[in-house]
């Protein structure tokens, strides 16, 4: 499943040479994943933490750029998952953002493993390629 949903960039992302700030992008990539997150496991998605990020950068945004930043989940893992957002223009795709989220236990000391339903939630969306806007 991928999940989409459009930004439009504030003079404040910009950096002084006209550009969304490297900075913007987690921020975009992180609405976009959050959205995604809280639909798929809403009683996971408070306990859980960004333990990884790395950022690919293709293209520059400018103000006037209106952006789809899509959701999908790449890899699953025992106690994590990988996000992959794509932030895009009508004309290029300006970034590919990869997070990886682990789900802490009640006392939030440390990662604990999915539950069988919330390991089955992931699969499914990592199975399907439908898209779904949020």
């Amino acid at each position: 499943m991928i999940a989409t949903i459009q930004i439009e960039p504030r003079w404040t992302d910009l950096d002084p040479v006209g550009h969304v700030n490297n900075s913007v992008f987690l921020v975009y990539a992180e609405e976009a994943r959050n959205r995604f997150i809280h639909a798929i496991l809403p009683t996971a998605w408070g306990s859980m933490v960004v333990v990884h990020s790395a950022i690919d950068y293709h293209h520059p945004i400018e103000l006037h750029d209106r952006l789809e930043v899509t959701s999908a989940i790449e890899k699953i893992g025992t106690t994590s998952f990988t996000t992959v957002n794509v932030i895009s223009t009508a004309t290029h795709r300006c970034a590919t953002v990869r997070n990886v989220q682990a789900v802490l236990n009640e006392d939030r000391s440390s990662a604990r493993p999915w539950t069988a339903d919330e390991r089955a939630a992931l699969e499914k969306l990592l199975s399907t390629g439908k898209q779904d806007p949020i």
